[in-house]
């Protein structure tokens, strides 16, 4: 498999941080880790269902936002699976507590 394509790299770490900054409380932060060939992104908000997890990353699978409205269309982050998949990286969530953590995993 070839080298990363820099534009979809660029849409996958962009839609992980726009659903962080959605989700974080006012005031919050999002803190983005570099490890390696990992992109960790963390917010502070108040997480997903832990039934929710799984799915998240299926194409029109959203979850509320913090104040209940469902804003998203769900394809931000099946979106990242799919541009991960692609290049033969992964994408990884986990509840944070507080807050979700979202890895982009780009090693192959």
């Amino acid at each position: 498999m070839g080298a990363w394509e820099p534009e979809l790299l660029t849409l996958a770490i962009g839609n992980v941080l726009d659903n962080a900054i959605d989700f974080s409380p006012p005031g919050g932060s999002v803190h983005i880790t570099l490890d390696g060939a990992q992109v960790h992104v963390r917010d502070h908000g108040p997480g997903v269902p832990d039934y929710a997890l799984a799915r998240l990353g299926e194409r029109f699978y959203t979850t509320a936002r913090p104040g209940g409205e469902r804003s998203g269309s769900g394809l931000g982050l099946a979106i990242v699976r799919r541009v991960l998949a692609l290049h033969g990286g992964s994408l990884h969530v986990q509840n944070a507590h507080p807050g979700l953590r979202v890895s982009l995993d780009l090693r192959r």
